[in-house]
């Protein structure tokens, strides 16, 4: 028992400050300091710890993936929908000063049962569960109205919960969508794939998530201006 907190206290140096503010944590660090960890342990970590959760961990080589790959469809003006504590548009607009880029939110997973099937909030009743704050900088929308309000070149959705949401924001007018996930039945709808798309592989290599361990999880799909090649697709 000993041992696996020590494989821990590593793992929650390099995502949190003292404070509880997030990190952007080197990679090859975060690398290592995984694979000292048991499985689904990094999961625990970054649902169960008194701070805001963590989904996608940012790196610097993603951010900066990322941002190429931005810049290679032509987006300036980048909006992150479902964008939570906003970390990801923040270290994003701090690699790539030349992208002008806004998170949004609706706050709807403020408390933490929100979030939570119907078996979690049973288990989870007596746990002290943080929920997903907004940072300072979030504007507090819907997806839809906040690309309206922006009317971005790109719009950013990092771990949207399965459902109806990935098809509504593709849906939205945007020209581009960049969705960062971790597989159907986890984030997003991979009946979305009828959209016009393209799989972002380096993307894939360079990411990483609260699911990861041995096996690398993130799935990064560029959804492009066509529209859908399938207009029946229910939403």
């Amino acid at each position: 028992m000993g041992e696996q907190v020590g494989a821990m206290k590593p793992v929650e140096r390099l995502l949190w400050k003292a404070g509880g503010s997030r990190r952007i944590p080197p990679a090859e660090s975060l690398d290592r300091a995984i694979a000292a960890l048991r499985r689904g342990e990094l999961e625990r970590i970054c649902e169960l710890k008194p701070f805001s959760p963590i989904y996608l961990i940012p790196t610097r080589p993603f951010l900066r993936a990322q941002a190429k790959r931005i810049r290679r469809v032509g987006a300036r003006r980048v909006l992150e929908v479902a964008a939570g504590d906003g970390v990801l548009a923040e270290s994003l607009a701090r690699e790539a000063p030349d992208l002008e880029i806004t998170a949004s939110d609706s706050g709807a997973w403020e408390r933490p049962a929100a979030r939570m099937n119907a078996r979690e909030r049973r288990s989870l009743k007596r746990a002290d569960i943080a929920g997903l704050a907004l940072g300072p900088r979030v504007l507090r929308l819907e997806a839809r109205a906040a690309i309206r309000k922006v009317k971005p070149d790109l719009v950013l959705a990092a771990w949207l919960p399965p459902g109806p949401l990935l098809a509504r924001v593709l849906r939205s007018g945007a020209p581009w969508v960049l969705e960062i996930g971790a597989g159907s039945g986890v984030t997003g709808d991979i009946r979305c794939w009828r959209f016009e798309h393209e799989f972002c592989e380096e993307l894939d290599r360079l990411g990483r998530c609260r699911l990861d361990g041995r096996k690398l999880h993130t799935r990064v799909t560029l959804y492009g201006p066509l529209g859908p090649a399938e207009p029946t697709l229910n939403a």
